[in-house]
């Protein structure tokens, strides 16, 4: 997520830079534009934030002026981006703290989560204590099948965690639950 958001902050400032010479073509604009409000669609749906979630609602619900073809300037472009910029740094800031919050917490129950996506798509949680040893949990979340698995020769992780679930969001926006022991559809209030 934070990767994709860098990125189109990257996309706004060479709009600005075109723009600045007054070399931002209506196209450039607009697909700009269309790919920043795609890309935040995906991430802002996710968060659990209700304040940010309805600010996108009301940025994405606005009026879109009509661009007149050929090339535009600075301005042009601040007065299409920059709330976008705005906001997309408010996300950014969300999901930073977020972290910090996670990881406090983990850190007050003398536990650590980390977590490495592979080459093939699955994702490796190793849990552990923080006691300085070297034992630790390794749980293996298949991309492909949403499997949760425990590799043989790796320690299972019931002592430190009560359950490892994954969630698999559809295209349709409607989330799966799938823990070892099954599989449920997410709804509203859960």
């Amino acid at each position: 997520m934070e990767q994709t958001l860098k990125s189109l902050l990257q996309e706004i400032d060479r709009c600005y830079l075109l723009g600045g010479q007054d070399l931002l073509e209506r196209e450039k604009l607009e697909n700009t534009e269309y790919k920043i409000r795609t890309e935040v669609d995906n991430i802002v749906v996710n968060l659990d934030d209700e304040v940010l979630q309805l600010k996108f609602k009301k940025l994405n619900s606005g009026w879109r002026d009509q661009l007149k073809p050929g090339f535009h300037n600075v301005m042009t472009a601040n007065s299409k981006l920059e709330v976008w910029r705005i906001f997309i740094k408010e996300v950014l800031d969300h999901i930073n703290n977020s972290k910090k919050t996670f990881k406090n917490r983990l850190e007050a129950e003398n536990l650590f989560i980390e977590s490495r996506s592979k080459e093939d798509g699955d994702i490796h949680l190793l849990i552990g204590k923080r006691d300085g040893k070297s034992e630790k949990a390794h749980a293996v979340l298949d991309e492909k099948t949403g499997e949760i698995r425990i590799e043989d020769n790796q320690l299972e992780p019931l002592e430190l965690i009560k359950k490892i679930e994954s969630v698999i969001t559809l295209p349709t926006g409607k989330k799966i639950r799938v823990t070892r022991e099954s599989i449920e559809e997410i709804t509203e209030g859960k």
